[in-house]
């Protein structure tokens, strides 16, 4: 009995099943292979010492009963031999990849799989002013993948040329019909910012040698949206900057490490699309986003960076013995040895990193109002309250207007943003309130201009209307659309009627924070329920009142706060810290006073002029109470008036709050 040998045949089925484990009918994940197949024959070509500007065109047709995708390049082209090559044959190495060329394609089959993936296309590819054609379709009676061609080139003419939008030059043109079951397309703005933020596609959003446009037609091939797909690391601080060599491989590694002041979204909730985390790029190329052992670490989700290592191209360039990165195109194998040793060596300088964030986190979490502090804190609520009840009469709620009824907040200016501080998630398009009071100034369908300083937060309509409010037409609003572009980024928004002018300081975040909020000693009512030291807050207000909270809040990162406090609030028992703290709580509670008994009507403004009052009932008060606050705050030993409030207990009565107050006077 003979033994024979032959190639292994593979079923029809294969092809599709491949494709549905690689793609999964997921539009974005078979944009990424074709978008990378694009980049790669750009480097090809670069390789050859090229030096354009690498154009990649995507366009999307979508309807419920027919969908198309198209991806563009003018990159190589491909003669009708080479498209014999790279689409009519699956699984072959055709890239450059194995050459040493910094080229993503690996397994040729990307462009098999996308299409296969989402239904059927064709290519059309120009090479020499030779038009190449081919299809790849599914057959409908037996379900075989089936490749067909045109068996001759023809002629590039310039209609051809203009139907292709590839005037001049080679170039290549995928077509996607979406037929299989399942598919969907997402809708535009969130396929940008998917496409814009995937972790694989970063070098290319990032390189200012791409130009990556992503655009919505018609039924008559009208360009409906078109925008250009950018990418941008977070804002931070440089922490680690270091060569690694790892035992018994010559394969240098090369790690940077950056920190962002915000927590980013990590790998573990969204590899994809997460900001933090630590891009693994082999020439060039993104192959993995990950922290190791940390990527569940609370104390990680502020890093972010690479880890460049050239070494992983010597790897891939065998992908039948070397299993490096999974099949599935879900990042790298780290179990195989060399990776491995790669990730034990990263993590070993992530250690340090990691528990220094431990600890600063675990410092910012500590309770820092000792006892002594809170009591005198209880006592000046107590005393605040007492004031507010007897100059305002009956406290609301925080928008009040001493009956309990809610009423929509305006600046005392009459004119502003509510708040005037804005979290911004990024990719996302958020809106900032605008509103003022009806005047000589402002009336009911005002046209407001609005701008930022700041190229990375957009303003998405420069001019808003304001209108009144449904239920207080003496209060005028609009709604301003704005969209953060760079995670960290800060940008201050303006808005300019006349001479008079509004502004808000907004922040672009990675992921929404969470709220936690410390417990509030038990305050029932009154004006201010609590005082908070908070490190986040916006330090260009040092203090203020926060209506939604009932809270004054210190800003412990302001210039003039910072000098006598630490992030977190210690410092207070200093004398000069017991002074600042006396002021600034003088500050906010006399300035919210004022605001109140102005917008009440409970003091005398003139129309227009509301501000002007507001500031002149905030200096009366100063005057009349500031030191009561200081009493309660400051240590007598600290102060030439021996007289201590400390030493008072429960709530003063009203009568003898004001027979104190009109001796004084």
């Amino acid at each position: 009995m003979a033994v024979i040998s032959r190639k292994l045949d593979y079923a029809d089925r294969f092809s599709l099943q491949q494709a549905d484990q690689a793609i999964r009918k997921d539009v974005v994940r078979a944009l990424v292979e074709l978008i990378t197949n694009s980049n790669d024959s750009y480097q090809r070509l670069e390789e050859k010492k090229w030096n354009g500007m690498g154009d990649i065109y995507i366009d999307l047709f979508s309807k419920r009963e027919k969908s198309f995708i198209w991806v563009r390049d003018c990159a190589e082209g491909m003669t009708i031999e080479q498209m014999e090559k790279n689409v009519g044959t699956y699984a072959e190495e055709t890239s450059g990849f194995s050459r040493g060329i910094s080229v993503r394609g690996l397994w040729g089959r990307g462009l098999k799989d996308s299409i296969f993936g989402l239904g059927h296309g064709e290519v059309v590819s120009i090479k020499d002013d030779q038009l190449n054609h081919c299809w790849l379709e599914i057959n409908k009676d037996k379900g075989k993948p089936i490749y067909k061609f045109e068996d001759s080139p023809r002629r590039a003419s310039k209609a051809i040329r203009r139907q292709m939008q590839i005037i001049s030059g080679n170039g290549t043109v995928v077509q996607i019909e979406v037929s299989r079951k399942g598919v969907k397309i997402p809708q535009f703005d969130n396929l940008r910012h998917t496409l814009e933020k995937h972790y694989e596609l970063r070098v290319i959003m990032t390189n200012p040698k791409r130009k990556v446009v992503l655009r919505k037609l018609d039924a008559k091939n009208k360009i409906q949206q078109a925008v250009e797909l950018e990418y941008k690391f977070p804002v931070g601080e440089k922490i680690l900057d270091k060569t690694l060599t790892l035992t018994g491989y010559d394969a240098p590694a090369h790690i940077t490490i950056f920190r962002s002041d915000i927590p980013l979204l990590m790998p573990s909730e969204n590899k994809l699309l997460a900001e933090g985390g630590l891009l693994v790029v082999s020439k060039g190329i993104a192959i993995d986003n990950t922290l190791f052992k940390y990527s569940n670490s609370e104390y990680a989700d502020k890093l972010y960076g690479k880890v460049e290592c050239d070494y992983f191209h010597n790897l891939l360039s065998n992908v039948e013995t070397e299993p490096v990165l999974t099949a599935t195109r879900d990042g790298v194998n780290w179990d195989y040895p060399f990776c491995s040793a790669l990730k034990k060596s990263v993590e070993a300088e992530l250690a340090p990193i990691i528990e220094t964030e431990k600890k600063r986190i675990e410092s910012q979490n500590k309770v820092h109002i000792n006892h002594h502090l809170r009591q005198k804190l209880n006592n000046v609520l107590k005393e605040l309250n007492s004031i507010a009840s007897m100059e305002l009469g009956k406290i609301g709620n925080a928008d009040g207007d001493g009956t309990g009824e809610k009423v929509p907040f305006v600046p005392e200016s009459g004119f502003g943003f509510v708040p005037e501080y804005v979290y911004l998630q990024s990719g996302k398009i958020g809106g900032l309130l605008l509103r003022a009071r009806v005047s000589e100034e402002f009336n009911n369908g005002m046209f407001i201009s609005i701008e930022s300083d700041n190229q990375e937060v957009t303003i998405i309509h420069p001019q808003v209307i304001l209108q009144e409010n449904k239920d207080y037409p003496s209060i005028l609003e609009a709604s301003v659309s704005v969209e953060g572009r760079q995670v960290g980024a800060e940008a201050i928004v303006s808005a300019r009627a006349g001479v008079l002018e509004a502004k808000a300081l907004v922040k672009v975040i990675s992921k929404k924070l969470p709220v936690v909020e410390p417990p509030s000693p038990k305050n029932k009512g009154g004006l201010i329920k609590d005082i908070k030291f908070d490190p986040s807050a916006e330090p260009r207000h040092r203090v203020k009142f926060d209506p939604e909270t009932s809270r004054v809040i210190i800003a412990t990162k302001a210039p003039t706060v910072s000098a006598y406090f630490d992030e977190t609030g210690n410092g207070q028992e200093a004398p000069a810290g017991q002074v600042m703290l006396a002021e600034l709580i003088t500050e906010a509670a006399c300035r919210e006073m004022a605001r109140r008994g102005v917008q009440s009507g409970k003091w005398l403004s003139i129309e227009g002029s509301e501000a002007d009052a507001v500031q002149r009932e905030y200096i009366n008060l100063q005057n009349k109470y500031a030191h009561i606050i200081h009493s309660c705050i400051v240590s007598s030993e600290h102060r030439r008036n021996s007289i201590d409030f400390n030493k008072k207990v429960g709530r003063p009565k009203k009568s003898e709050l004001s027979n104190k107050i009109i001796t004084e006077a």
